[in-house]
């Protein structure tokens, strides 16, 4: 559970970094079905090769990663944060190679569909110049990420393709002020997925695992925006993570906490039919 000051932060700055959430022996254990997963997409993509991959965590194949977004570690920081009917979807692993530009991830073209993610890496601790998250401190609200989107280094990746892979984007961030959640092995730094952030400095082959959520929406103007995003998680049957996705999601140990994210998910995709 977070205390007040983890609280206020959160609101205020959009972040906070966890010390020590994982013990020595389950970094052992993540790292075990990290390496399974990895070699799981290799059979479907090739061997790796210095590219970008990543993995869904949710399947039969890693089932203490699947077990993590359950976890009341983790789920009722987000239950205090966003409220009891914030719901899980993600358990993504990643091989990271480049450098991340600003962005957030609230997954439309404003801040009314949002969650939290946890992010936390797996074999080095991370620090501004290894790779570690850089954050907008405040960035997760309006006025200012609206402003903020005015200038094209923070445009949304939708909207502004041209800028997202060009020469100019990559150079600008570590041009930007910031504030860097360095985590040593075992921290884990949660954040609303509103949040302007990059990564600079990490090595090809930086891997790192993140645990998400959304906030489950409680204005129109947040019902509106949910109701866009969720045919794009729930419902689908050409998801490129369709099997572990499925398999979370028909709740084999019938979880109550799951089915209660189930009943939202179509919940909101009934909304989203109907308009």
């Amino acid at each position: 559970m977070l205390n007040e000051t983890q609280l206020k932060h959160l609101d205020l700055f959009g972040f906070v970094i966890l010390k020590n959430i994982f013990t020595p022996k389950e970094l052992e254990i993540l790292r075990s079905e990290f390496e399974i997963a990895c070699k799981n997409n290799e059979l479907k993509q090739g061997p790796y090769d210095n590219t970008y991959r990543y993995m869904n965590m949710l399947g039969k194949d890693t089932p203490f990663y699947a077990s993590l977004i359950e976890d009341p570690r983790f789920y009722k920081p987000i239950t205090q944060w966003f409220g009891d009917k914030s719901f899980g979807f993600e358990i993504h692993s990643y091989r990271y190679v480049n450098d991340t530009r600003w962005h957030y991830n609230d997954g439309s073209p404003n801040i009314y569909g949002y969650g939290a993610k946890y992010q936390f890496p797996l074999y080095e601790p991370v620090t501004a110049q290894t790779g570690a998250l850089r954050f907008l401190p405040g960035s997760h609200k309006d006025p200012w990420q609206s402003e903020l989107r005015q200038w094209w280094p923070f445009e949304d990746f939708k909207t502004q393709e041209k800028h997202n892979t060009s020469q100019a984007a990559m150079e600008i961030i570590d041009s930007i002020p910031y504030y860097p959640a360095e985590c040593e092995l075992g921290d884990a730094v949660l954040f609303d997925l509103r949040i302007m952030h990059s990564t600079w400095g990490g090595g090809i082959d930086r891997n790192v695992s993140c645990i998400s959520y959304f906030h489950y929406p409680e204005s129109p103007e947040e019902f509106d925006t949910m109701k866009k995003i969720i045919p794009s998680h729930w419902g689908r049957k050409d998801r490129w993570d369709q099997e572990e996705f499925d398999y979370f999601f028909s709740n084999p140990n019938k979880s109550p906490i799951r089915q209660k994210w189930i009943n939202s998910y179509k919940e909101l995709l009934a909304l989203s039919s109907n308009t």
